[in-house]
């Protein structure tokens, strides 16, 4: 962590906990985070190279004159720059263009004048054509002492929010001397009808945006072997030949360097190939390697040896597989150089297992405004309004200002000695902006490296008998104990009196088998087959894919979504049954999904985002309820705002105190509520009695569940995830192949795969992404993933309507597909409704009255 004054740390938790109750309450933000300076002075390369000046932030606008570049040059911009496809542009200050247009320069718009500072075409070790002059303080600014004015809103920010003597008034006055107001305001201003809902979706379309570069950052990351294309050379203090091994092989634990010499003077020197820019720097550690370990290590960079510098220190309280040592460097060094000061118990010399480098992809160091230009908001109905993409961008600009705060701050909020969040509790509602952190995946990873359990020895040996499971998915009523199931035969197995030691399910990402199964009457020899197969079939058992079969276990029961036709939503999932007490069995499914989420396995759970956020932390309201029960939410909507006489024309003498839960049993909500009729006067009390018993109906199995998980996941990580990421790191993110859904697609009414409207379907459906099919398959079938039959038929129009969009009846799972043009307005219209018309169903709700 940065060793920053504690006053300067204290300031920005304040200004980031004034940031998080603005955008809670859609009031505008503090006026330092969206603070801009009136000018910025920058000095040119004078490489030679001519400088155009142009009527817009694009080479492609007007040019309007040159600037020669022969020599340094000072440039005076504007304070709020532009970032998009090209680079970086600075709007010239007026004193600039008449400086260099002459008299042309008087008849300049206020909008034009633009240079480019930064060209994304040039190689990273060139350098900007254009550099900011660091300055303590701009004109109009008093200085006192060492408190002094901001020329970057992180200045503003600690100029604000800092204890100092003149107090929070006199730095308002101070920033307001030295900012330009209109662009500050520019920032701050929250658009209409704006949520903190809007946030969120804003932060991931920002994020997607990324995919691209996200994906080649997920793919450098994964990389385990030649480290040769970015390092040039690596040199050691000592045994300098066993060191050129963690270039060639870092992921090899076989193979490790072992320095030789005086404590504390240990070190490792990269040279690092011109124009690599280090997205994340880390040591492979193995703590059976004891006191051999590194502890305590400085971070050295520089362009040549002399001028090595310590950029970090990185000080470990416990054994962790990876050492983070540096992570999104803003440039590229020549030299790294790793100095093991201490290893632990105080060790002699230190062992490494590996140097691991990711470098970071070309990208764009600003919020590029290119991604607003012809956004396509299909995927995010709450961006798809009337907003003008300059707004969208500068709120996502100051998002991006918030989050990099948070980030400033996360190590005292989120303190790496101990996994709690005593503190985090206030930063808790913008976990779905933590998309934009450049620091949250670090993190993450140095929680569970350094919560991870020792390796497997021995791996345990469970015996398994699939065919008595599979006799008893088909007829669970044979067995009420369920003793045969899959499921408890592993729980019995894997008990400490059974399998020898108490597991801990906290193994470490690397560890490939957890268990080894010999299956009975199988010629099967389990080499890590055997045992995903159990994890898939125990995913099958605890929610069975299909809706029309028994449920081998009474742990989870089907959502009334699924069992019902009212409903196109979360058709395919599952809760804790509230009726279940088998708590042991609720922790150990708890500590499987920890170990899937420490891991690359996976253990597919059908579960509402009703569950997944009450295992996350989030909090959860009765809207969130829908997810499981849309009818008896619309229900309730509908009896509040009944009239008396409606009331009793629908519900006089059939409306008890007394609700049915998700598994079916009927429980009263006051004393002999079975029996007590609800008034018209009553309705109100009985619907607050209903959403309180319903919310609260498997809170017990639910905390049974957070209570496995937590036993193998730091706390600390599910605070910095969100419910979905929870949910795909547990279950995966299933792919749905076009492939696979013609397989499962049946035809009517004359339709088959070669007529016209049904190529235009599967061609649009090819350009999807696989979000994008699963909604598609949730507005058809209410199921997100395969297998689930598609019953395709021809839109229900007579009069020759063309392009309109589809319907669905999910209770039939029939897509009604109308005549398309072309299979470009196909995808445009289905994506169209997937995103937008869960509504526009065939179904019709119960409570609709009859014409």
């Amino acid at each position: 962590m940065t060793q920053d004054p504690a006053r300067l740390r204290l300031g920005r938790i304040r200004c980031l906990r004034e940031t998080i109750k603005s955008l809670e309450t859609g009031s505008p933000l503090p006026t330092a985070l969206c603070f801009v300076p009136k000018q910025i002075e920058y000095i040119t390369t004078g490489k030679g190279t001519a400088l155009a000046i142009h009527t817009g932030p694009s080479a492609e606008s007007k040019k309007l004159g040159e600037v020669k570049n022969d020599t340094p040059i000072k440039v005076l911009g504007h304070g709020l720059d532009s970032w998009n496809d090209q680079g970086q542009w600075i709007q010239l200050a007026d004193e600039s263009l008449a400086k260099f247009l002459g008299n042309k320069g008087g008849g300049v718009s206020k909008n034009e004048g633009w240079m480019l500072a930064k060209d994304n075409a040039v190689a990273v070790d060139a350098g900007p054509y254009l550099t900011p002059i660091v300055k303590k303080s701009l004109p109009g600014l008093p200085t006192t002492g060492s408190d002094v004015a901001a020329s970057k809103w992180e200045d503003a920010v600690e100029h604000a929010y800092s204890v100092r003597i003149g107090g929070a008034a006199q730095a308002a006055i101070d920033l307001q001397q030295c900012c330009d107001e209109k662009a500050v305001e520019q920032l701050r201003a929250v658009p209409d009808n704006w949520t903190l809902e809007h946030d969120e979706e804003l932060a991931k379309f920002v994020t997607n945006s990324k995919t691209k570069e996200n994906n080649l950052a997920i793919m450098l990351d994964s990389m385990t072997g030649d480290l040769s294309e970015y390092v040039s050379t690596i040199s050691a203090s000592s045994e300098n030949d066993e060191a050129q091994t963690l270039v060639d092989r870092y992921a090899d634990s076989d193979s490790y360097w072992e320095s030789d010499g005086s404590t504390g003077k240990h070190w490792l020197r990269l040279v690092i190939k011109p124009g690599i820019l280090i997205r994340r720097l880390s040591l492979i550690l193995d703590e059976e390697d004891g006191s051999y370990v590194p502890q305590d290590v400085d971070v050295a960079v520089g362009n040549s040896v002399e001028s090595l510098t310590v950029s970090k220190k990185v000080m470990l309280d416990s054994h962790v597989d990876e050492m983070i040592l540096l992570e999104n460097c803003p440039t590229s060094y020549r030299y790294v150089e790793i100095r093991i000061k201490r290893c632990f118990s105080d060790g002699g010399d230190c062992r490494i297992r590996g140097v691991k480098l990711s470098p970071a992809p070309a990208a764009i160091a600003g919020l590029n405004q290119d991604i607003f230009g012809n956004a396509d908001f299909a995927n995010f109905p709450k961006l798809d309004r009337n907003i003008p993409k300059e707004q969208l961008y500068h709120r996502a600009l100051v998002l991006k200002r918030a989050i990099q705060l948070f980030d400033s701050v996360i190590g005292l909020i989120m303190p790496t000695w101990t996994h709690s969040l005593q503190s985090f509790g206030s930063f808790s509602s913008i976990r779905q902006l933590l998309v934009l952190s450049n620091f949250r995946s670090a993190l993450l990873s140095m929680f569970l490296s350094s919560t991870t359990s020792s390796r497997v020895g021995k791996i345990h040996v469970i015996h398994l008998n699939r065919r008595l499971a599979r006799e008893h998915s088909h007829d669970p009523t044979a067995d009420t104990t369920c003793s045969n199931s899959l499921f408890n035969q592993m729980f019995e197995a894997l008990k400490p009196q059974n399998c020898g030691s108490n597991l801990d399910y906290r193994w470490s990402s690397r560890q490939e088998q957890w268990w080894e199964c010999v299956f009975s009457n199988e010629g099967m020899i389990d080499q890590g087959g055997g045992f995903r197969e159990t994890l898939s079939e125990l995913g099958e058992e605890l929610c069975p894919s299909a809706s029309d079969v028994p449920l081998p276990l009474k742990l989870f029961c089907r959502t009334p979504n699924q069992l019902h036709d009212t409903s196109n939503l979360y058709r395919d999932t599952y809760i804790p049954a509230p009726g279940c007490n088998q708590y042991q069995h609720f922790t150990w499914v708890g500590q499987l999904m920890g170990a899937c989420l420490r891991s690359r396995e996976h253990l597919i759970l059908s579960l509402p985002p009703f569950i997944w956020k009450q295992l996350n932390g989030e909090p959860v309201s009765w809207e969130d309820f829908a997810t499981v029960d849309t009818a008896q939410v619309k229900m309730l909507e509908s009896l509040v705002e009944l009239s008396e006489e409606g009331f009793e024309e629908r519900f006089s003498g059939l409306l008890t105190f007394s609700v049915a839960l998700s598994d079916g049993t009927s429980v009263p909500l006051v004393p002999n509520g079975a029996d007590t009729a609800v008034t018209y006067a009553q309705r109100l009390e009985y619907a607050s009695l209903v959403k309180k018993t319903r919310l609260e109906e498997n809170k017990k199995q639910i905390d049974a569940l957070k209570k496995g998980l937590l036993m193998t996941v730091p706390k600390s990580v599910l605070d910095l995830v969100s419910w979905q990421e929870l949910e795909q790191f547990v279950c995966g993110d299933p792919e749905l192949p076009v492939d696979s859904m013609k397989k499962t697609a049946h035809y009517d009414e004359g339709l088959s795969e070669t007529s016209a409207i049904v190529k235009h379907l599967w061609a649009a459906l090819e350009n999807f992404s696989n979000e994008e099919r699963s909604r598609f398959l949730r507005f058809v079938t209410g199921r997100r993933r395969l297998p689930a039959p598609l019953w395709i038929c021809p839109g229900r129009w007579d009069d020759g309507t063309v392009d309109a969009l589809p319907e669905s009846a999910t209770c039939s799972s029939t897509l009604f597909l109308p005549n398309y043009s072309n299979a470009k307005i196909a995808a445009e219209k289905i994506r169209y409704a997937a995103y937008h018309c869960v509504a526009i169903d065939t179904d019709t709700s119960p409570y609709d009255e009859e014409e």
